[in-house]
């Protein structure tokens, strides 16, 4: 890999520590700046590393899109940091803005190596899963929203699942990165879930794990392109 895109992952991570820095302490426009500053990171982790590894230009497409549909929601979800009277507006926008992403994320996947029904029932699954999940933890959601959720994680999970086949199938060190990433993008959501329609203790023990699995999966994500 490049030493380039090293020192932009690098970059990146110090922006996403700055922000979750200043988001325990409160202070959240400083936070949402970092915050821009680590989703434009990951974004140019993915340009340089095809611009010096020109390999498989659709899955650098597909996977440039899902990284810009991040970044935007990203700004969505900051902004609603700063101006908390828009919340209800703001989460499920840039809900379907990552959902645009996970969307891009499968296709390039599912190009690299083809349709799995196994790992679509698996997604299928995971939708299943949140919305029982959501009933359990009686989470503060209406229908509306529920149901963006409810294909939102069917979404996620059939990314993680066929990124999964993927990485086990070809052994490829950008899809074995690829697949950790979709989890930890899982795990990330999760909690954000939690910290945003349950009535959680200790906020910001959430909020950092939720940052710091968030940026190392788009990172990963990212660095697949310059692995190929």
């Amino acid at each position: 890999m490049s030493p380039l895109c090293i020192v932009l992952a690098v970059m990146t991570v110090a922006f996403a520590a700055g922000c979750i820095t200043f988001r325990r302490k409160g202070k959240a426009f400083e936070g949402m700046m970092c915050k821009f500053m680590a989703s434009f990171g990951f974004i140019s982790v993915a340009v340089v590393g095809y611009g010096l590894n020109p390999k498989n230009t659709y899955y650098f497409c597909l996977v440039c899109f899902a990284l810009m549909f991040g970044f935007f929601g990203d700004v969505l979800l900051g902004i609603k940091e700063i101006a908390p009277t828009f919340r209800g507006k703001l989460i499920p926008l840039g809900t379907l803005y990552f959902l645009a992403g996970h969307i891009f994320s499968l296709c390039a996947f599912i190009r690299i190596g083809g349709f799995n029904l196994p790992a679509l029932i698996i997604g299928l699954l995971g939708g299943v899963f949140a919305v029982v999940i959501m009933r359990v933890l009686k989470m503060k959601v209406d229908k509306k929203l529920a149901s963006i959720m409810t294909v939102y994680y069917a979404a996620l999970v059939y990314k993680v699942s066929a990124s999964g086949v993927l990485a086990f199938t070809t052994r490829s060190p950008a899809f074995i990165a690829a697949f950790i990433g979709s989890v930890l993008f899982l795990l990330s959501d999760s909690c954000l879930s939690l910290l945003y329609f349950t009535p959680v203790k200790k906020k910001n023990i959430w909020v950092t794990v939720e940052l710091s699995t968030y940026y190392p999966a788009q990172i990963l994500l990212a660095m697949s392109v310059a692995l190929l």
